[in-house]
């Protein structure tokens, strides 16, 4: 009976060291490799780091082992040459692995992890049929367009994605739940349903764009969910989170801010998560080269570092943090402009309200700056190839050297257009218009709201010529296709 009561209690103790585990050990043997490092590394966002470093024995042998377990997510082993193969690390976090250096994948061999093993066979399968498609798509650009052998190639392409596609719903069920089922099922795209249109409705390409436009952006991240950690550590998170803000949603800074919004409620519940999107959302917009996604950049600042809701940076990176956007809050486009009242050369007055046009270019220059030089000019002669009503210039000399200003202008005749300047910075210009170099030129509708800034001479002139009717844009948008 006391041996019966110490098997129980031996059974118990192992069943609760198995279950509650807190260590991880991964053994790895590479038949052809001996007496050399190799290392486990991981994907987090868009990067790869390394974790553990070991360095097998004469026969091919090793283990990477901690104390703790591992974060949950998608690891590589990497190979003094530089080639490397995935493996799942999930709640089981104790399995074996034999590979060869001749086929990682294919020679692979899993002992202590089904969830590696349908990950291996999942790879494998993947590897085996994009062969297929490259062969057939190979065979496709020698043959002529209309042949009949082209028409079969192209089922044999629709066959095998459809077969493809059960392949992954089999595997999802059968892995429901697990890092692997999870990651597939992420993998996947919005099908986009067929819809029917009238015949009576004349832009039938225009209405399917439109209808796969919002389903896209409806559904394309359907599939992945916000508050499961698991997914920074993928190769797959990062580039569906910037496919979406980037490519799939109109680069429209209202409808950006809305989906940024709605990505960091759904991520409130996971820290990292959080903190990884928010700092994604800040550094993309920051460095975006695209005009009007500094609004983006404000509002990320302003509703998520300088409202509270993140506590990671120091007191002296949030003060820069806040006297960026100082610049930027008043110069957004869609905003109003800051109205001007400046000096003019013959000492009145000219205020930037005050001029009726359905455009005005408020230009800031000097007369040495390089570009100026170039910019300037051209700029002149736009200003002189319309009409007042049409278009008008308010031109702010940015130094405080009179002389110097008024001989630039009468040397080069830009004294027709609204000449000022503001040497004691009375108006406080440069902050409100965030003047760090010249030229800076912003463009305003008839109702003084920007709508272009910090662009281009061939950019202002387009604008000009197409809202103005000088140009038909259908014709600009076949001469770019040609």
């Amino acid at each position: 009976m006391k041996f019966k009561y110490i098997l129980i209690i031996l059974l118990s103790t192992l069943f609760i060291t198995k279950g509650f585990s807190q260590s991880y050990k991964i053994n790895i043997k590479i038949n052809d490799l001996k007496n050399t490092k190799i290392y486990l590394g991981y994907y987090y966002g868009d990067k790869t780091y390394v974790k553990d470093t070991i360095k097998l024995d004469d026969n091919g042998k090793g283990s990477f082992r901690g104390d703790s377990l591992l974060n949950q997510g998608v690891y590589i082993i990497v190979l003094p040459s530089k080639n490397y193969f995935d493996i799942l690390v999930g709640e089981d976090q104790e399995f074996s692995i034999e590979t060869s250096t001749d086929n990682l994948i294919k020679n692979l061999k899993i002992k202590g992890s089904e969830e590696n093993s349908a990950f291996k066979e999942f790879q494998q399968y993947m590897i085996d049929k994009n062969a297929e498609s490259s062969k057939i798509q190979n065979r496709l650009k020698v043959l002529d367009e209309n042949s009949d052998s082209t028409q079969i190639l192209k089922d044999q392409l629709k066959g095998l994605s459809a077969e493809v596609k059960d392949y992954w719903n089999i595997t999802i069920s059968e892995n429901e739940g697990t890092l692997l089922g999870v990651i597939i099922q992420a993998m996947k795209n919005p099908e986009i349903p067929e819809i029917e249109i009238p015949d009576s409705i004349q832009n039938k390409d225009s209405v399917r764009w439109f209808h796969s436009y919002n389903y896209n952006r409806q559904h394309y991240l359907d599939n992945i969910d916000f508050s499961d950690k698991r997914f920074l550590r993928t190769p797959i998170f990062h580039n569906k989170l910037e496919t979406f803000f980037t490519k799939v949603l109109i680069q429209n800074p209202d409808t950006l801010n809305r989906y940024i919004d709605i990505v960091a409620t759904q991520a409130e519940t996971d820290e990292e998560m959080f903190q990884y999107i928010i700092r994604y959302f800040i550094n993309t917009f920051q460095k975006s080269n695209i005009m009007g996604m500094d609004k983006v950049f404000v509002h990320v600042a302003e509703t998520y570092y300088l409202s509270g809701k993140v506590d990671w940076l120091d007191d002296e990176t949030t003060q820069k943090l806040k006297e960026q956007v100082a610049k930027l809050r008043f110069n957004l486009v869609g905003n109003i402009a800051q109205d001007l009242k400046m000096e003019t050369l013959t000492e009145g007055y000219a205020r930037l309200q005050e001029i009726n046009s359905k455009f005005i270019l408020v230009y800031f220059y000097e007369p040495h700056c390089g570009h100026c030089k170039k910019v300037t000019p051209k700029v002149h002669e736009l200003y002189q190839e319309f009409s007042r009503d049409e278009f008008d210039v308010f031109a702010v000399y940015t130094q405080g050297d009179k002389e110097e200003w008024s001989e630039y202008i009468h040397k080069n005749g830009f004294d027709d257009w609204n000449n000022v300047w503001d040497p004691y910075n009375l108006t406080n210009f440069r902050f409100f218009y965030n003047i760090y170099s010249t030229p800076t030129i912003y463009l305003l509708d008839e109702n003084k709201k920007i709508i272009a800034k910090r662009i281009g001479h061939e950019t202002l002139k387009n604008i000009l010529e197409i809202e103005l009717g000088k140009k038909d844009i259908a014709e600009e948008i076949e001469k770019e296709r040609n």
